[in-house]
C-alpha cells in the first residue's frame, strides 16, 4: 500500500504538468512552475525535507544542468547574429537554387535538410522562424508547413541533447560520453527514415514516385553516414554529426537538382522548358554564408588535437557542494562556447550592417522563457532525486526483469520529455534513475543513457503544445492546434514503437 501511494505521489508533478499544458493551455514557464511547487509541498510536506535541503536540492539541480544553459543561450545568439548578418538569407537561397523553381518537393526537402540541418546544428529551434514560413512561401498549406516539420525536426533532436552531453554524464554517475553517444546514434538512425517519409507524406508527395524515393533514401543514408561516423567510428566528435549531415545533403540536392532538369519536361506539371540552375549571388557572398559555419567546425576540430585538449583540460574546475557528487565544468569545451564563437565570426563575414549589442539584448529577452523553464525544471527534478522518488520509481519498474524494462521504460521515457516544456530536464531526471537500475538488471548504464536521450528528446516533440502553438504562430495559423497534434500523433507514436523494440533488442546484445 505504502509503495503504492509513493507511485502515485511521485507522478503528481508530471500529472499537473499534462493538465497545464493540456487542459489549462499554460506555456512551458507557469506549467514547470506548477509542477516545482507541487513537488516542492511533497518534499517538505510527505518526505519531511528541510526547507534549506529543499533549496540546495534545486540550487544543484541549476548548477547540475549548466550546459544545458549555455547551450540555450549561446543558441539564441547564433540565431540572431546569423539572421541579422544577411547570411541566413543568402544560405536560403543558395541551397533553393541548385532545385528546379517547379520542383516543390525538392525545394521542400532542401529546405530542411539542408538549410534546417546547418543551423540545427547550432540552435535547432532557430530553424522554425526558416522552414516553417519558406514551406509556406513553396505553396504548402499552413497546417501541413507546421506539422510536416515538426516530425521532421524530432530526429535532430536527441544530437541537440548531446551538445550538454557532459550535464547527462553528471547525471548517470559519469559514464563516458563516447558512451553514450554510441548508444544513442545507433538508435537515431531508424528515425531519420521515419521522420523524412513522416514529412513527405503529409506534405502529400506520393511514397512510390521516383522523385519521393530519391530524396527519402538519399537524405535519409546521408544522415545516417554522418552518424555512423560521428557516433560510432569517431565519437569523440560528436558535436560535427549535424552538421556533416547537412554537408552531404548538400552535395546530394545538388546531384537530384541536375537529375531533375534531365528529365522529361512534360512529366512536370507547369514545366515548359529545362531551367538554368544558378544562385543569384555572387559566390564570394555565397561563401560569406558558409564561412561561419566552416570555421566553426575548424574550431571544434583544432580543440580535439592532443595538445590543445591537454592544454584546455587545465582550465576545467571542479564543484561540490552540500555532499552531492563532484563534477567538473570546463566552459571552452563546451558546445555552448562553440556556438558562441561561431556566432561571432558571423559579425566578421556579414553582408548586411548589424549591431552585436542589439542582437545580444534581442537574444537575451527571447532566451528568457526557455532559460526559465531549464532553471524551475532543473530544480525539480533534484527534489525528486533528493526525495528517492525516482529511485523508488525504478525500483517498481525494474522489478519485471529486464524484458518488462526495456519495454516499459521507452514510454515512461517518452511521457517525461512530454511533460516538461524542453526535453533536457526529463533527459536528465530519467538519466539520474538508470544509475541503480543498471547494475541490478545486468544492462550497460551507457545504453540505458542513450535509450533515456533518443526517447526523451526526439519523438516527444511534435506533441508539445508549446511548440505546435510556436509552430502555428509562424505559418499565421488560428485555431488548428488539436488538428496539428492529430497529424502528428501517429508517426510521433510509430518512432517510440521502433525505438522500444530496437531498445528491447540492443538490451540483449549491446556489449
Amino acid at each position: 500500500m505504502r509503495t503504492s501511494v509513493e507511485i502515485a505521489i511521485t507522478l503528481a508533478p508530471f500529472a499537473v504538468l499534462f493538465a497545464a499544458f493540456l487542459i489549462f493551455k499554460w506555456d512551458a514557464v507557469q506549467a514547470v512552475t506548477s509542477a516545482w511547487i507541487v513537488e516542492l509541498v511533497i518534499a517538505l510536506g510527505y518526505y519531511r525535507m528541510t526547507p534549506l535541503r529543499a533549496i540546495e536540492a534545486s540550487l544543484w539541480g541549476n548548477l547540475s544542468m549548466w550546459s544545458g544553459f549555455l547551450v540555450l543561450y549561446t543558441g539564441q545568439i547564433f540565431g540572431q547574429a546569423y539572421r541579422n548578418t544577411g547570411l541566413l538569407e543568402i544560405l536560403l537561397e543558395s541551397v533553393q537554387s541548385i532545385v528546379p523553381s517547379w520542383d516543390r518537393q525538392g525545394r521542400a526537402v532542401a529546405l530542411v535538410t539542408v538549410v534546417g540541418g546547418f543551423i540545427s546544428a547550432f540552435n535547432g529551434f532557430a530553424t522554425y522562424p526558416v522552414t516553417i514560413p519558406g514551406l509556406v512561401d513553396l505553396g504548402f498549406d499552413g497546417l501541413s508547413a507546421c506539422a510536416s516539420y515538426l516530425v521532421y525536426f524530432s530526429w535532430t533532436l536527441p544530437f541537440n541533447s548531446l551538445f550538454i552531453a557532459p550535464t547527462i554524464s553528471n547525471a548517470a554517475s559519469g559514464v563516458p560520453i563516447v558512451e553514450i553517444v554510441r548508444s544513442a546514434g545507433l538508435l537515431s538512425i531508424p528515425l531519420i527514415f521515419l521522420s523524412l517519409l513522416g514529412f513527405l507524406k503529409i506534405l502529400g508527395f506520393r511514397f512510390f514516385e521516383w522523385e519521393t524515393q530519391v530524396l527519402l533514401w538519399s537524405m535519409g543514408l546521408g544522415n545516417a553516414v554522418a552518424i555512423i561516423l560521428f557516433t560510432q567510428i569517431w565519437p569523440a566528435y560528436y558535436l560535427l554529426t549535424l552538421v556533416t549531415g547537412a554537408a552531404i545533403s548538400l552535395g546530394t540536392i545538388y546531384l537530384y537538382g541536375r537529375l531533375s532538369v534531365r528529365q522529361s519536361v512534360q512529366s512536370v506539371v507547369g514545366a515548359a522548358r529545362p531551367e538554368v540552375l544558378r544562385s543569384s549571388f555572387p559566390a564570394t557572398m555565397r561563401f560569406r554564408a558558409y564561412g561561419p559555419l566552416l570555421l566553426g567546425i575548424l574550431f571544434v576540430l583544432l580543440t580535439k588535437f592532443p595538445t590543445i585538449e591537454h592544454a584546455l583540460s587545465h582550465v576545467e574546475f571542479g564543484v561540490a557542494a552540500w555532499g552531492y557528487r563532484r563534477f567538473t565544468i570546463n566552459i571552452f569545451t563546451s558546445a555552448g562556447f562553440f556556438i558562441l564563437v561561431t556566432s561571432l565570426v558571423a559579425y566578421l563575414f556579414a553582408c548586411k550592417r548589424a549591431n552585436f549589442a542589439k542582437d545580444l539584448l534581442t537574444a537575451t529577452r527571447r532566451s528568457r522563457a526557455p532559460l526559465t523553464t531549464l532553471l524551475v525544471g532543473s530544480a525539480t527534478v533534484y527534489l525528486m532525486v533528493d526525495a528517492g522518488q525516482i529511485a523508488q520509481l525504478g525500483k517498481v519498474l525494474s522489478s519485471g526483469g529486464k524484458l518488462i524494462y526495456a519495454s516499459l521504460y521507452p514510454a515512461v521515457a517518452f511521457l517525461g520529455g512530454m511533460a516538461f516544456g524542453q526535453g533536457l530536464p526529463g533527459d536528465f531526471l530519467l538519466s539520474r534513475m538508470q544509475v541503480p537500475i543498471a547494475p541490478m538488471l545486468g544492462i550497460p548504464l551507457s545504453l540505458l543513457v542513450g535509450i533515456v536521450t533518443v526517447v526523451t528528446m526526439g519523438p516527444p516533440n511534435a506533441l508539445k503544445p508549446t511548440q505546435i502553438s510556436y509552430a502555428a504562430s509562424l505559418a499565421n495559423v488560428k485555431g488548428k492546434d488539436g488538428e496539428i497534434f492529430r497529424i502528428c500523433l501517429p508517426w510521433q507514436v510509430l518512432q517510440l514503437v521502433v525505438t522500444a523494440i530496437l531498445a528491447v533488442i540492443l538490451v540483449f546484445f549491446w556489449k
